[in-house]
């Protein structure tokens, strides 16, 4: 296989994508599972089914990433004219076969996970795959509807190990290790939705030349960035409540805030797509120090334990 193809196939599932979503699963797993031992007491948590588990929600974002660039092709070529990968580097009939083979993958992984790990899973598998598609045909191409889902997607992601992990959650019984899930779903919906807004702002002329209606489009420019704005206030001002009521995130909410301001500095300068790209790379970046903060916090304050 050419080493050109296999790079493409990367991008086009967005491995660095993938990486972000299944880090903070797999660390609050093991979180959960360190303190389970610690803790003496005995719970169901299977190292190989929660595998199983991370495989199919790769599968899941790999699918979306795919059907998302066969939709976008014609818009890629204009924001993206030497980097578009379908109908370049994998024709489109390589990748409506990838976007097949993924979805056999995801059903028969599914259909075990439903069977032998929790029920939930079918209902659960089968909504975010509906979702992926009803973004990628229709709601990217709206007002800010397309921004939430997506977010919305990417933070249900650490939400499901309260159906995976239930049995453990419930003998630990600990507020604090639900907080954490909480942090790690709602901290990455907050940071995503301003993210994919600027990004809205840096393709613009391929939207348009398709017909899209993104916010950008819709109120221009200037506007969007105020509601880019706005979504980073409020992460900003729910930061400081969180300090208010959980002290020992001091120090992490301060250190995120201060890279949300200068990520507004560096938003309002942007002009030239590749500025808004290194803003949303730096959002990215935030988020992840958020995380690994929030993680840091619990574990060495003496928060998730008996204290």
């Amino acid at each position: 296989m050419n080493l050109e193809i296999v790079k493409s196939f990367f991008k086009l599932i967005r491995w660095f994508h993938e990486l972000l979503a299944v880090l903070p699963f797999v660390a609050l797993y093991l979180i959960i599972d360190y303190y389970a031992r610690k803790s003496g007491l005995y719970c169901e948590l299977s190292g190989f089914n929660f595998v199983l588990l991370c495989i199919c929600v790769q599968l899941l974002i790999a699918a979306g990433c795919i059907l998302n660039d066969i939709m976008d092709r014609d818009i890629d070529k204009i924001n993206k004219p030497n980097t578009h990968i379908i109908g370049r580097t994998i024709s489109l009939a390589q990748a409506k076969k990838l976007f097949i083979v993924f979805t056999i993958l995801i059903i028969i992984l599914s259909a075990y996970i439903s069977c032998y790990v929790f029920k939930e899973w079918a209902f659960i598998s089968t909504s975010v795959y509906v979702l992926s598609i009803l973004y990628d045909v229709y709601f990217k191409k709206s007002p800010l509807m397309g921004n939430i889902l997506m977010a919305g997607l990417a933070a249900f992601i650490p939400l499901v190990l309260f159906f995976f992990a239930k049995d453990c959650i419930d003998v630990l019984h600990n507020e604090k290790i639900n907080l954490l899930i909480y942090l790690y779903a709602a901290f990455p919906f907050l940071i995503i939705i301003p993210r994919e807004l600027s990004l809205d702002i840096s393709d613009m002329e391929g939207d348009k030349a398709v017909g899209c209606r993104t916010l950008p489009i819709v109120i221009g420019v200037k506007k969007a960035k105020l509601t880019v704005l706005a979504f980073i206030l409020l992460t900003i001002v729910l930061s400081f409540i969180l300090m208010y009521v959980y002290s020992y995130l001091l120090y992490t909410c301060l250190l995120v805030d201060l890279f949300l301001v200068y990520y507004l500095f560096q938003l309002k300068k942007s002009e030239q797509r590749i500025e808004y790209i290194r803003a949303g790379r730096f959002l990215w970046f935030t988020m992840i120090i958020g995380l690994i903060g929030f993680s840091i916090s619990s574990a060495f304050v003496g928060v998730i334990n008996n204290e």
